[in-house]
C-alpha cells in the first residue's frame, strides 16, 4: 500500500531514475491516485494563474516533471501566451466582418431552422 502523502524511499541516498519514475507516476495515475494527461490539461489555466490548491499544485508539477508530453505542451501554452501579449489590437475590416457573420447566419451548423 502507497502510504498518504506519496511514496517514501527507505534510503534517502538512492535516487530513482526517470525511467522509475515514470513507472511510479504511471501506477499511481492508474490507480487513481494522481492525475493523468487529460485531468492535468485541465488544470493548465489554473496553474499558470497561480489559483491551484497546494496538493493539486503539487500533483500537476509532478506530473510535469515525468511527462514530456504535458511538459512540452505547457511550454507550447506559455509560448502562446506570451505571443498573444506582444500584439497589438487588430482592426478586422468591415467587409470581413459582415462576410463571416453573412456566412455564420447561412451556415447549416448555425442554422436555427428546425425543420
Amino acid at each position: 500500500m502507497i502510504p498518504q502523502g506519496g511514496i517514501r524511499y527507505l534510503n534517502p541516498k538512492i535516487t530513482p531514475t526517470v525511467q522509475t519514475m515514470k513507472f511510479l507516476t504511471a501506477l499511481k495515475t492508474a490507480l487513481g491516485l494522481a492525475p493523468g494527461c487529460e485531468k492535468v490539461n485541465e488544470f493548465l489555466a489554473d496553474y499558470v494563474e497561480g489559483t491551484l490548491d497546494e496538493k493539486t499544485m503539487a500533483q500537476f508539477e509532478e506530473h510535469m516533471d515525468m511527462c514530456k508530453c504535458c511538459s512540452h505542451y505547457m511550454d507550447q501554452y506559455r509560448q502562446t501566451i506570451d505571443m498573444t501579449k506582444q500584439l497589438d489590437d487588430i482592426v478586422v475590416p468591415a467587409e470581413l466582418a459582415e462576410h463571416t457573420m453573412f456566412f455564420l447566419r447561412n451556415s447549416e451548423a448555425f442554422s436555427k431552422d428546425e425543420g
